[in-house]
C-alpha cells in the first residue's frame, strides 16, 4: 500500500529550450500544468518568447494535464513573442481548454510538432 508523504511531488513538469536551424525556438513542455508547476514554465517560455528571432513553437504533446495556470503561460508567451506562437496541442487534455478559452486568438494550435514547425 503506497502512502502520501509530504514531501512527495504532487505535480511535475520539465521545460526545454530548443533552438533549431532556420531560427526557430522549440520550448518542449513534459509532465502537468498547474498552479504548481506554471511557475516553472513561464521561467522558460516567457524569456524565450521575447527573445525568439523565429518561429516559436510551445510543445505540449507530453502535457498530461493543463490546468488554467498552465494556460494562462501559453497566452502570456504569445503576447510576449514578437511574431504568433505555434502550440502543439494534440491530445485533448490540452487542446480542448485552449479550445474553450480562445487562445486561437493569440496562438496558433497545432495537432502535431512537425505541422507547428511547418510554414503554416
Amino acid at each position: 500500500m503506497s502512502t502520501f508523504e509530504p514531501s512527495d511531488p504532487v505535480a511535475h513538469v520539465d521545460v526545454d529550450v530548443e533552438h533549431l536551424p532556420g531560427g526557430a525556438t522549440l520550448v518542449r513542455v513534459t509532465g502537468d500544468l498547474d498552479h504548481l508547476t506554471a511557475p516553472a514554465f513561464e521561467a522558460v517560455a516567457l524569456p524565450a518568447a521575447r527573445q525568439c528571432s523565429g518561429r516559436l513553437v510551445i510543445d505540449l504533446s507530453q502535457v498530461g494535464f493543463l490546468a488554467s495556470a498552465g494556460i494562462a503561460v501559453v497566452l502570456a508567451a504569445g503576447v510576449a513573442a514578437p511574431g504568433r506562437v505555434h502550440v502543439v496541442a494534440g491530445s485533448g487534455f490540452t487542446r480542448r481548454p485552449l479550445e474553450i478559452t480562445g487562445a486561437e486568438e493569440v496562438v496558433h494550435l497545432w495537432t502535431t510538432r512537425d505541422e507547428a514547425l511547418g510554414d503554416g
